[in-house]
């Protein structure tokens, strides 16, 4: 069966909710850690060459020191992961949004700029329960998620009625209907924002079984057996930690990689904006971006 990115986003999606269920708070927390920090670490190696074209910029080193200065004070003060998940949730939207190529014109990034806003609105909602807003708040972003999703899909309703098109304009849009669609789930129970943080790392994660040119040859093994190695090492060190945690009561055993794990996130959200090929281009603008190539 061909795997294309709707499959891959809903399957993915579907079984980082059930995990939750089945394991439980601590152990998702485990996996989120055991398989964030290969995330980042490997995301930094495949970057090393975007980040050091990116280094050549004033804009980006200043960048990057505000980011780091975030991070360290993750490590110290718990407020800091509410700022995290707003700005995981602005990744979330803008890597989902910008995940194809497409011609620049005024008129597609209308658009886009309309999908981020369906999908961070979407998130918000979804992950109300993290952020601790108040009910108008939340209220307005499930409106909000709900009518700019709606609007985005009636700019495309022709593909929408026409059987032909209809699977090729969802799989290249998933998120337009995955978003509105998480919302209106989480009325009834609001979604764990690091169900979101771990589908994107799965995600990501199987790319290549998507984007066949991403990795090839001898490489495409080497990226497999690297993946497999790291987030297997780093599911097996933290699922120890957290039966430490549970059997000893020693909550220090994942409190402290976690701090740590939200300073890395910070950096590492920050340096895709700083390299990523695929920022829209007010972004690209903001941070002088230079680097025209990064994994």
């Amino acid at each position: 069966m061909e795997i294309n990115r709707l499959k891959l986003s809903v399957v993915t999606l579907a079984i980082c909710i059930l995990l939750e269920s089945i394991v439980g708070e601590i152990f998702l927390q485990a996996i989120v850690l055991g398989t964030g920090f290969p995330h980042v670490l490997l995301g930094l190696r495949y970057s090393r060459k975007g980040l050091s074209a990116a280094m050549n910029q004033t804009t980006s080193k200043l960048i990057l020191l505000i980011a780091a200065s975030l991070g360290i004070l993750a490590i110290t003060y718990e407020w800091d992961l509410l700022t995290l998940v707003f700005y995981f949730g602005l990744h979330h939207a803008l890597a989902e949004t910008y995940f194809g190529k497409v011609q620049p014109s005024v008129l597609e990034s209308w658009k886009r700029g309309l999908l981020v806003v369906s999908i961070f609105s979407s998130y918000l909602f979804a992950t109300r329960a993290d952020t601790g807003m108040s009910y108008s708040f939340n209220a307005t972003m499930l409106a909000i998620s709900l009518t700019s999703s709606s609007i985005y899909l009636s700019l495309f309703k022709a593909k929408l009625f026409d059987k032909s098109k209809i699977l090729g304009f969802l799989n290249n849009h998933s998120w337009s209907i995955i978003g509105p669609s998480l919302a209106i789930f989480a009325i009834w129970s609001p979604i764990d924002w690091k169900i979101i943080i771990l589908y994107h790392f799965t995600f990501y994660g199987l790319l290549p079984l998507l984007k066949k040119d991403m990795v090839s040859g001898a490489k495409r093994k080497k990226f497999w057996i690297e993946g497999a190695v790291w987030n297997g090492l780093g599911l097996l060190l933290f699922l120890i930690l957290a039966v430490v945690a549970i059997k000893w009561n020693k909550p220090s055993a994942l409190y402290i990689p976690t701090q740590c794990f939200l300073a890395l996130t910070y950096l590492h959200i920050t340096w895709s904006f700083l390299i990523s090929p695929a920022n829209p281009e007010w972004i690209k603008r903001i941070v002088g971006q230079g680097a025209k190539t990064a994994v």
